[in-house]
């Protein structure tokens, strides 16, 4: 058996793989204001006598991380994992003036290693197995040091695009690209169990991505769905009909990255914890595509 959860975290991704009766491995743990209901889920596992193998932190972003920071912060707090793999810089755990968001990794790591966790960095290469799954490490390539400028996200909002029909954006130049160096450092990987192959992407950008090539039985799609981590590409080196999307729709998926979907792979199955596509999504034809869009906050899909 095997499950993927999904929660709505916010804008953020907070994921969950249960496998092999009572394993389970969270991807991320959502935005701060996420931090008590993933504390919950966390205590109920527990409570059901399974174990919490590993939380994986894809980068240090606060809609990545920021569940388990807030939950950290505080001292009475006891971490449930039994190991967390993450980008983390060893070397750089004071926070100085440094942007944000690297300080609030740094503080993670930290705040793990005074509980005693144990914390593995994640980067190309690295395969690890439990309990007959194995998770092979596509991206990065190395554990970078932390870029210190500010820099803007690439927001690419539901209003940019959300009035032109799927048929026109699937015909459109993909012309955004992410420039986030936090996401450039998003974890890749596989994870492979009981002949079923899933690929998770954190915020990686597209030429990353499309390293993991490969038929997948499902596909986390990088950055919440924005276009500017897609590529033409994406065909080519990547095979899948069940795409997650983690959003609360505030400001991503990108429809064009929908309508590229469908373009190159035909009938698709979207994923969400949040249906975001009730929106404003739909307009003229849109219907009338072969999508299948679902809400699943909590059990996605299972095997």
């Amino acid at each position: 058996m095997l499950e993927v959860y999904a929660y709505n975290a916010g804008k953020g991704d907070c994921i969950r793989l249960h496998f092999a009766g009572t394993h389970n491995i969270f991807i991320d743990s959502g935005v701060s204001q996420f931090g008590t209901t993933f504390k919950g889920l966390c205590d109920n596992i527990i409570a059901a006598g399974e174990t919490l193998d590993v939380l994986i932190l894809t980068h240090v972003d606060d809609d990545h991380i920021g569940g388990i920071l807030s939950n950290l912060k505080k001292r009475s707090y006891i971490c449930p994992f039994k190991e967390v793999w993450m980008n983390n810089y060893a070397d750089t755990v004071s926070f100085g003036d440094r942007r944000l968001s690297v300080q609030q990794n740094n503080e993670v790591y930290a705040e793990l290693l005074r509980r005693g966790v144990i914390v593995h960095e994640m980067k190309k290469g690295n395969t690890k197995n439990i309990a007959g799954a194995t998770i092979e490490t596509i991206w990065p390539d190395s554990i970078p040091r932390p870029d210190i400028r500010v820099q803007k996200d690439t927001n690419l909002t539901r209003h940019n695009d959300y009035r032109f029909t799927l048929s026109t954006l699937a015909n459109r130049r993909i012309v955004k690209h992410d420039r986030s160096i936090n996401n450039k450092k998003s974890i890749v990987f596989k994870f492979t169990y009981d002949d079923h192959k899933l690929l998770f992407t954190g915020d990686a950008w597209a030429v990353d991505v499309i390293k993991a090539a490969g038929e997948y039985d499902l596909i986390k799609m990088p950055h919440h769905g924005s276009a500017g981590n897609i590529c033409e590409a994406y065909p080519k080196a990547l095979k899948a009909s069940n795409f997650l999307i983690c959003t609360d729709g505030s400001s991503h998926p990108d429809k064009q990255t929908i309508a590229k979907l469908e373009h190159w792979y035909g009938k698709i199955n979207i994923y969400s914890p949040t249906a975001w596509w009730n929106n404003g999504f739909f307009v003229d034809s849109d219907k009338t595509h072969k999508i299948n869009y679902y809400k699943k906050d909590g059990l996605v899909i299972s095997w």
